[in-house]
C-alpha cells in the first residue's frame, strides 16, 4: 500500500462523511478506496475489484464488513483529527488543556486577555488566539470533529461565543455557568432568532453532574460528557501519530525500515478495544498504538516481524477467540473474537 491513502486519510475534509474500503479476503485482497459524501476520491487500484464494484460500495455507509460477490470488504467511518476549542483562559481552563492534550486533542484556546494566553501556552495548548470572541471565531472552521466548550467570564461573552459557533458544524458545544445565567444566554439566543433545537442542544450546566468543585473536578466532569457523545458515534480517527509516522508530517520523519499496519477489523461480544482501532509495527522494533496489550497484541506482533522476514508478502487477516485456548489460560478475560488485519505500508 502506498502513502497516498494516508495523505488523503490526513487532509480529508472534517465537514464531510469520509468512509474507507478495504479488501480483506479474497479477490482485490490489499485494495483500497475513500469516498468523501458518496463521491470516491481515492482508488489504490484504477482497473481492480473495488473499481469494478463502485455502486454497491457507495450503498455502504457504516463501519463493518462486507460481502461483495466472493471477497470482504471492510468499510470504515472516518474523522479528522479530534479538536477542542476553548473560549476562555480562565482558572478552569488549564486543567481542561491539561486533559485535553492526555486524551489525544488538538486544543485551540481563545481569549482576548494576552496574560491569560500566556498561561494556556504554558499549559499545552497548540493554537492561541489573542482576540476578541466574536473575531477569534470567525477563523475556526469547525466540523464534526470540532467540541467547543465556553468557559468565559461572563454571560456577554458566552453569548457572543454562541452566536458565532451556532452557526457552525460541531460535535459538541457546553457551556460553564448558573442556571440563571444559562437561562439569560439561552432567551437572548432565542429572541435573536437561534433555532429552538440548536440553543436546547447546548450542553449547559457544562459536564456530566458529578459534584464537581474544583477547576480539575470541573474539567473531568467536562471530558466524560464529551466522551460520552464522542463515542456514540463510530467514525474511527487514524492516530495522528500513526499518520504523521507515515508521512514525515508535524514534527515526524517518515519512519526508516518496513511498515505494518495492523487493524482491528471486527469484534463479537468483549474486547480491549473497538472496530477501526491501529497499531503500527517496524521492522526496527518500533510500536506505534495499541490494539489492546496483552497476549494478543503480543502475538499480533510477532507475526508482524513473522512477515518482516518475507521479502515480500500478502496482507493477512487473523482471528483471535479470547474465551478459548491459550488466550483465556493467560487471563484474556474480555470473552469475545477479533479479527485483525495486518498490512505492509510502503
Amino acid at each position: 500500500m502506498n502513502t497516498k491513502f494516508f495523505e488523503i486519510i490526513k487532509s480529508s475534509n472534517p465537514n464531510k462523511e469520509n468512509i474507507s474500503f478495504t479488501v480483506i479476503k479474497g479477490e482485490g485482497l490489499g485494495e483500497k478506496a475513500i469516498f468523501s459524501d458518496g463521491e470516491c476520491i481515492f482508488f489504490s487500484h484504477n482497473d481492480g475489484f473495488l473499481k469494478s464494484n463502485f455502486d454497491t460500495l457507495a450503498k455502504f455507509l457504516n463501519t463493518g464488513i462486507y460481502p461483495v460477490e466472493n471477497s470482504l470488504i471492510y468499510a470504515e467511518k472516518i474523522s479528522t483529527e479530534k479538536k477542542i476549542i476553548i473560549c476562555g483562559a480562565g482558572h478552569v481552563s488549564m486543567p481542561i488543556i491539561k486533559f485535553a492534550k492526555i486524551l489525544g486533542f488538538h486544543v485551540t484556546v481563545i481569549d482576548d486577555r494576552e496574560i491569560f494566553i500566556e498561561n494556556a501556552v504554558k499549559n499545552g495548548a497548540d493554537v492561541t488566539i489573542c482576540e476578541p470572541f466574536e473575531r477569534a471565531l470567525s477563523k475556526i472552521h469547525g466540523g464534526f470533529n470540532s467540541y467547543f466548550v465556553i468557559v468565559t467570564r461572563g454571560h456577554r461573552y458566552d453569548s457572543e461565543c454562541l452566536r458565532s459557533i451556532l452557526k457552525k458544524t460541531y460535535a459538541y458545544v457546553g457551556m460553564m455557568g448558573s442556571i440563571r445565567r444559562v437561562k439569560i444566554v439561552r432567551e437572548n439566543l432565542l429572541n435573536r432568532g437561534f433555532d429552538a433545537g440548536a440553543v436546547l442542544g447546548i450542553h449547559s450546566p457544562i459536564g456530566l453532574a458529578i459534584n464537581a468543585e474544583t477547576p480539575e473536578e470541573i474539567a473531568i466532569s467536562i471530558f466524560a460528557e464529551i466522551i460520552q457523545i464522542k463515542n456514540k458515534n463510530r467514525d474511527f480517527e487514524f492516530s495522528p501519530e500513526i499518520l504523521d509516522n507515515i508521512l514525515g508530517t508535524g514534527h515526524h520523519e517518515p519512519l526508516s525500515g518496513r511498515k505494518i499496519l495492523c487493524t482491528i477489523v471486527s469484534k463479537q461480544g468483549a474486547g480491549p478495544r473497538n472496530v477501526g482501532t491501529k497499531m503500527l509495527c517496524t521492522s526496527e522494533g518500533k510500536i506505534f498504538g495499541t490494539i489492546g496489550g496483552g497476549l494478543m497484541e503480543a502475538q499480533v506482533i510477532k507475526k508482524a516481524e513473522e512477515l518482516f522476514n518475507q521479502e515480500k508478502f500478502s496482507p493477512v487477516l487473523l482471528k483471535f477467540n479470547l474465551t478459548a485456548g491459550e488466550l483465556s489460560a493467560e487471563g484474556e478475560v474480555c470473552g469475545g473474537v477479533i479479527e485483525i488485519f495486518i498490512e505492509s505500508v510502503s
